[in-house]
């Protein structure tokens, strides 16, 4: 699950984009940790809960949410420190996406329509404009490879929401019945090779997301992002001027830093 933060920098005047999804690092496995060898051990239940979850994400043409998030940063000396920010993100399917982010270390606005993903950096008054593949799936896929730009929580939007989660689980179980914010929700909990993932799922209504932790395990300091989800909404349909980009009069346009292909 790729839930870091929103990375976009500004260096020399050109737009360059962090890995903030699935994002740790290339380290070894540490004494104790789940081999990514082993066969993937789900409980029956965690696994019909999870999948019953993307199945409700997958099937709504439109959907809203508020979230509001939790990241760990590690400052120098292992001093690990605690960060806020919040999320407001709307999707239309097959090739519609808005993403506004808010938080302690910046904020970033999103929009994608049809082939066009316009990126605005508030706090520097600079854009940048991509054409991109003609569906979620592709722009995000697109962007995530040549861009190396990867979204919070955008894992959700994908025409299977677990596809890119199950590459990763090697171990999942059912932990009971848990509260977020007052309301009861099933709280499952998955392992990678790197990562610990926590979901609480609503028990009535639509299986969606009410809570999700991350905890980046091989990291130092295991950081975590924690995001907690509200005000979910599902309309047949929404207005196309939510997906178009509204840029600042005096805004700067730059462009994207590509990220170069390895060599053989």
């Amino acid at each position: 699950m790729s839930c870091r933060v929103f990375g976009v920098c500004i260096v020399a005047g050109i737009l360059l984009t962090n890995s903030a999804f699935v994002a740790a690092a290339e380290t070894s496995n540490p004494a104790g940790s789940p081999s990514p060898a082993a066969a993937p051990s789900i409980a029956p239940l965690a696994d019909k809960l999870l999948t019953g979850a993307c199945q409700a994400l997958a099937s709504s043409k439109a959907f809203t949410f508020h979230a509001e998030i939790l990241f760990d940063e590690l400052l120098p000396r292992a001093v690990k420190v605690q960060f806020a920010g919040a999320m407001d993100f709307a999707l239309q399917r097959p090739d519609q996406l808005m993403v506004d982010y808010r938080s302690d270390l910046g904020s970033k606005m999103l929009w994608y329509q049809g082939t066009t993903l316009t990126i605005l950096d508030p706090s520097h008054n600079v854009y940048s404009i991509l054409s991109v593949p003609g569906s979620i799936d592709g722009m995000l896929e697109q962007v995530a490879t040549s861009q190396g730009l990867t979204i919070p929580l955008t894992d959700l939007a994908f025409s299977d929401p677990c596809q890119n989660l199950r590459k990763q689980i090697i171990f999942g179980g059912y932990i009971g019945i848990n509260d977020v914010n007052g309301v009861d929700a099933d709280h499952l909990a998955f392992s990678s090779s790197r990562e610990d993932l926590q979901f609480w799922l609503a028990r009535s209504g639509k299986a969606i997301p009410l809570k999700l932790v991350i905890t980046y395990r091989t990291e130092p300091g295991s950081p975590e992002y924690i995001a907690t989800f509200s005000d979910w909404k599902f309309p047949a349909e929404l207005p196309s001027d939510r997906f178009r980009a509204t840029l600042p009069k005096d805004v700067k346009r730059i462009e994207f830093l590509k990220v170069k292909e390895s060599q053989p």
